[in-house]
């Protein structure tokens, strides 16, 4: 008889990282093997490589046109636009009320489900795109200008647009077409750069960024469409419908309280110590988040599917799962410690010396940053079990629990306030251990031994960090070679305690260098 739970220490870490061959469709979630979990580890690594080629790209991208539309819009355009994003980026965290994950979760086929799914994200788009309308005027009225409001009515527009190419993208994620997702992930970038640019030269000023954001959506959905075999028709079948909403509820509220978490500080931080430190605060949360985006936001989109579809293999979803948490903790952690040591150095370097009270708040959200990392991978696992409720709950806990934290901790300055992330994160990353172990049965010291070693390898950098700030007093050079220092120490302390972690990063590391080889050869 099998274990009840795999002993991960005598698995190979890079059973799951090798490079995907062409392995072609993936099998039912009814009769996964251990090669097919296998095959669906290999293939969810590929994925992750073109996440992060569209995550890059697209940063590139962005940041190219707005150097381009700052020479040709004013600030005030800019600003237009931005204030009326709040309003549409909380509207898109309530659109789909998590249909798109209980897409991905169903074992029902597409066929059966895909025309209740469009139809209750279309009319939940057209719910909001009412609201939008109605709530206009009120935010003119808060934004200080009359043009707010046709321009968040007509952002809002946006939604109903992305609403119609839905199920597409649900199903892209389900069968890991990642490769196929990059299309309409990053070519609506370019139309709407092109569009944007091209309309303010003429003079269209904020209206030319409101129409390049229609054009990305418009641009996506078609792509969406012209890329799938399916082509639902709306419909609406209730008990098909109850399954989706009774799903997806905890998904879209894990959402809306996610949002409001990683805004709720901004708020704290402006009331309470005036617009110049909120300006340093953002821009170190800005900075520190990249790891978070870049790792975990990756890992939640390309892990979700793989993980559904091995669900009922408990051994291979438990490998797996104990693969993806040691590279996401390697690179996490990695990251951190290289941003808290030379973060403050090179930041006034890059940005100037206006920006030289940086450091502190870059150094404790540097830890955050991590944290969080390592707690955005538990929510895959959670959903793929079907259990996003633990996820939604856990998440709810925590920021009732953060806002009075943080509004007492701002009596120590700037930095109380993501002191409140560390200690929340502190306390819930290992709850969510504990609580995933609870969930699948699982002893309490299962999630200890995947851990182990990246709390000593920690503990190893921050000796060295803490020795070298008391000896020497660094300059760029020094903090540049203090970071490859303790990230070196980091990293050679997990390797010599846990050697397979070792092979995993080389695994990895031919996964990235086989997916790009065949892009190039595609692109020649």
């Amino acid at each position: 008889m099998p274990p009840r739970y795999p002993n991960l220490r005598r698995n190979s870490y890079a059973a799951a990282m090798v490079a995907p061959p062409n392995v072609g469709e993936i099998p039912s979630e009814a009769n996964i093997t251990s090669d097919d979990a296998r095959s669906i580890g290999k293939r969810a690594m590929g994925g992750a490589v073109w996440v992060l080629l569209a995550f890059f790209a697209g940063r590139a991208l962005g940041i190219a046109t707005n150097l381009v539309l700052a020479r040709l819009l004013s600030p005030d355009d800019f600003g237009l636009v931005g204030f009326s994003m709040i309003m549409i980026g909380a509207f898109t965290t309530l659109q789909d009320l998590g249909v798109p994950a209980s897409i991905v979760y169903s074992k029902r086929t597409i066929t059966t489900i895909g025309g209740t799914a469009l139809t209750i994200n279309v009319v939940a788009a057209g719910v909001l795109f009412a609201a939008a309308v109605m709530i206009s005027p009120f935010l003119a009225s808060i934004g200080g200008s009359d043009d707010i409001a046709p321009v968040a009515i007509v952002l809002a527009f946006g939604l109903i647009v992305s609403a119609l190419g839905s199920v597409q993208r649900a199903l892209l994620v389900k069968e890991l077409a990642f490769r196929r997702k990059f299309i309409p992930d990053f070519v609506p970038l370019i139309a709407s750069g092109i569009t944007s640019i091209t309309l303010a030269f003429l003079g269209f000023g904020a209206w030319s960024l409101v129409i390049g954001y229609l054009v990305k959506m418009g641009m996506s959905t078609l792509l969406l469409w012209s890329l799938s075999s399916i082509r639902p028709w709306p419909r609406f079948d209730w008990p098909v419908a109850r399954e989706l909403l009774s799903y997806g509820k905890h998904v879209s509220m894990t959402s809306v309280v996610g949002f409001v978490a990683l805004n709720v500080d901004y708020f704290i931080v402006g009331h309470t110590f005036g617009t110049y430190d909120l300006g340093l605060y953002t821009l170190a949360f800005t900075i520190s988040n990249l790891s978070a985006i870049a790792i975990g936001q990756t890992t939640q989109t390309v892990m979700f599917p793989a993980y559904a579809r091995i669900r009922d293999n408990t051994d291979a979803l438990l490998n797996t799962f104990g693969n993806t948490f040691t590279l996401v903790s390697v690179l996490s952690i990695a990251s951190a410690i290289a941003l808290f040591v030379a973060g403050p150095t090179f930041v006034p370097l890059v940005f100037g010396d206006k920006w030289q009270g940086i450091g502190p708040p870059l150094r404790v959200l540097a830890i955050y940053s991590c944290l969080r990392t390592i707690a955005m991978g538990f929510s895959p696992l959670y959903r793929a079990v079907g259990r996003p409720n633990l996820e939604f709950r856990l998440n709810l806990v925590r920021l009732v629990l953060m806002i009075p934290l943080m509004l007492y901790l701002t009596r120590y300055g700037l930095v109380g306030v993501p002191f409140g992330f560390v200690i929340m994160a502190a306390v819930f990353v290992p709850m969510n251990g504990l609580m995933m172990c609870k969930t699948l049965k699982l002893p309490m010291r299962w999630i200890w031994q995947l851990s182990q070693t990246h709390v000593a390898g920690a503990a190893v950098a921050a000796l060295v960090i803490l020795t070298w700030s008391v000896a020497l007093d660094n300059g760029p050079v020094g903090a540049l070679v203090e970071a490859a220092v303790a990230t070196s120490a980091y990293l050679l302390t997990v390797v010599l305690l846990e050697r397979r972690i070792l092979r995993a990063g080389q695994a990895a590391v031919r996964s990235v260098l086989t997916s790009r080889g065949r892009l190039m050869k595609r692109a020649t």
